[in-house]
């Protein structure tokens, strides 16, 4: 996979307004994924979508030093691998919604095949200039009073995460939520925490359950 470079004790400077903020609650980053199976009607094969490629490339990183840096290292590896397997594109194709539908809720009219396609074409809405990558400036905030997993805003590039949550929570949850933060940086919101078909959502529970099996299986 190359080098992990991390770019350790980087500081920001944040002067953008926080119009919208994408909150992200509870303690662990994960849900069972509803999807339409092979025999079932509606079920789109994987071949029919072209597969795509895309890199984890951390940009700015702050706050990840020491134990942190190891564990995000850890993340970062495990969501890569899930993002290019035929597993993750085949449950994002199929993602049911909870009307039983093959289809995400705030999906900004585009199908799951769309989704999927612009998921691994990886430009950033505000990082137009690097295609096929996951891109992701990241900075560890302290509330150990808050039931907060991690927030972003349309206007920045930068993930804010809890780290309450990351110290605790389990590799496949850490991978799912920056899963989960870096599809608003393609343009995917949520009406509200508990909209869990919606884009970020889904794509976040995907990634976190294979990873989860990933890890119980050996393979990690």
């Amino acid at each position: 996979m190359g080098k992990w470079i991390f770019g350790l004790g980087l500081i920001f400077t944040l002067s953008v307004s926080y119009e919208t903020q994408f909150e992200e609650s509870g303690s662990e980053f994960t849900t069972p994924v509803k999807s339409f199976s092979l025999h079932e009607k509606g079920y789109l094969t994987p071949d029919s979508v072209p597969t795509g490629r895309l890199l984890v490339v951390p940009m700015q990183v702050t706050g990840f030093d020491g134990e942190k840096s190891v564990k995000l290292e850890s993340a970062f590896r495990v969501l890569e691998d899930v993002v290019n397997s035929e597993e993750f594109k085949e449950k994002v194709l199929n993602f049911k919604n909870r009307k039983g539908e093959r289809a995400f809720a705030s999906n900004k009219g585009l199908t799951n095949e769309d989704i999927y396609s612009k998921f691994m074409d990886g430009r950033e809405n505000l990082q137009q200039d690097t295609p096929n990558e996951m891109n992701f400036f990241l900075k560890l905030y302290n509330r150990p009073w808050s039931r907060v997993i991690g927030y972003t805003s349309g206007s920045t590039n930068l993930i804010n995460i809890n780290w309450k949550y990351f110290k605790g929570n389990p590799i496949h949850s850490v991978a799912a939520n920056l899963a989960h933060e870096w599809v608003h940086k393609i343009g995917f919101d949520h009406t509200s925490a508990s909209e869990s078909d919606s884009v970020p959502y889904g794509i976040g529970y995907i990634v976190g359950e294979l990873v989860k099996a990933r890890l119980s299986s050996g393979l990690y």
